[in-house]
């Protein structure tokens, strides 16, 4: 058993299983894409940097329930935070997700029907 746990074997096996647990993630989502997108609307709560990576936090509604979502950003707009723009979800599995941050929505009437609660102008 000391041979093998100082082997590279052991370093072996944790990186084939990695890369399995990151491929099954990957290939889960494009799944759920494929054969069970739907699309509602989301609004881009913040934006944020970690470690090298920008991502976009966002909020929607599925049936009354609230869900968050995160989008790693290619490039970063400030103006896209307290904005409404498509959400593509997995009908079964709405924690699959992602905003679509070309396809802002300005739509109030729209905005409300997806289940965001809009400010009204007191005159």
């Amino acid at each position: 058993m000391m041979d093998w746990l100082n082997s590279k074997k052991p370093v072996k096996l944790l990186l084939v299983l990695a890369i399995c647990f990151f491929s099954f993630k990957y290939f889960r989502t494009i799944y759920h894409f494929k054969f069970y997108s739907t699309y509602t609307i989301g609004k881009c709560t913040s934006i944020e940097h970690q470690n090298a990576s920008t991502y976009a936090d966002f909020i929607f509604f599925v049936e009354g329930r609230q869900y968050d979502g995160s989008t790693k950003l290619k490039e970063v707009n400030s103006i896209w935070v307290n904005k409404y723009f498509k959400v593509r979800y997995s009908s079964k599995k709405p924690e699959i997700n992602e905003i679509l941050l070309d396809e802002m929505i300005t739509d109030p009437k729209a905005v409300e029907a997806a289940g965001f609660k809009l400010k009204s102008k007191i005159e």
